[in-house]
């Protein structure tokens, strides 16, 4: 048994185990990741005063303002869970939130 003040070791990844998954992530990007990230911003934004309507119609009019083809970018949100703008949000954000 642990004394009150030892703590249990906690596995962790090195950077270098970690250094293949992230390079996995960013391999198939349609967008800079500092276009990921203010995708990331702009949902929140606009999911904040406007509410889902199960459709990427907020991720497509950024893919627009920013020159982005959306095809791409709509299916690569797919693959990853994001579906629709709030799924984007969510899903998508999450996995990449160590990334950006």
């Amino acid at each position: 048994m642990l004394a009150a003040t030892e703590h249990p070791r906690r596995p962790t990844l090195s950077p270098l185990l970690r250094q293949p998954q992230r390079a996995a992530l960013l391999a198939n990007l349609p967008l800079t990741t500092e276009q990921l990230a203010e995708l990331f911003d702009y949902l929140d934004q606009r999911l904040s005063t406007h509410s889902c309507d199960d459709t990427l119609g907020h991720t497509r009019c950024f893919a627009a303002a920013q020159g982005v083809a959306f095809e791409p970018l709509r299916q690569f949100l797919s693959r990853h869970g994001g579906r629709c703008d709030c799924a984007v949000r969510a899903k998508v954000q999450e996995q990449y939130a160590g990334i950006l």
